[in-house]
């Protein structure tokens, strides 16, 4: 069976890492999770700074993380469903320069970066009241946030099979929504059928 890869996405505090864990209980042995690249380097002490050379060498450290990190996803599990905890284009957002320049860096192309995904979340960053600031890692304010929120969104224009999750205020319902996405990717349902889930 051909793996279905599925990049979740979005902007900060979109809820990506409650639905990976919903999701894991959810599919249990049918799911394999590729962790995000940037808490892995982050966490292990990846300096954050903030000039343009520090955010070049940052977004490609992170690049090519997931890019291995997704290489022996793909080649080694047995997994029928592997979800990505972020996607390559993600770090356009955080480039300092232009999209080509991104390209350039990292020797490849957006077409080639989008055909790594069958399927592409985005989940929307939260409202201003409902904003998560208990993860160390996230550092932007609200407002930053939603720029990021919608830098990340156009950094996948042009991806056949999209599906954004809108915040409406109901936190539950958004997870419970990206569930029943997620289920209907896995029954082979076609991109038309999956964005009735979300009209």
């Amino acid at each position: 069976m051909d793996k279905i890869k599925v990049a979740i996405t979005g902007g900060p505090s979109g809820g990506k890492t409650t639905l990976i864990e919903t999701l894991k209980k959810e599919f249990g042995s049918q799911i394999k999770v590729v962790p995000e690249a940037a808490s892995i380097l982050y966490s292990g002490g990846f300096p954050r700074k903030k000039s343009t050379l520090a955010r070049i060498a940052t977004q490609r450290a992170i690049y090519y993380t997931q890019q291995e990190l997704e290489a022996i996803a793909i080649g080694e599990s047995e997994k029928s469903i592997l979800v990505f905890d972020r996607g390559s284009l993600d770090s356009i957002a955080y480039w300092p320069n232009d999209e080509d320049d991104f390209f350039k860096n990292i020797y490849s192309t957006k077409a080639k970066e989008l055909a790594r995904y069958d399927w592409v979340m985005h989940l929307d960053t939260a409202s201003n009241e409902n904003y998560d600031l208990s993860n160390p890692i996230r550092t932007e304010t609200h407002t930053e946030a939603l720029l990021l929120n919608e830098k990340i969104k156009m950094a996948w224009n042009g991806h056949p099979r999209r599906i954004t999750i809108a915040s409406d205020g109901d936190f539950l319902a958004k997870i419970t929504k990206s569930i029943q996405v997620i289920k209907s990717i896995v029954k082979g349902k076609s991109y038309e059928d999956v964005c009735k889930i979300i009209s």
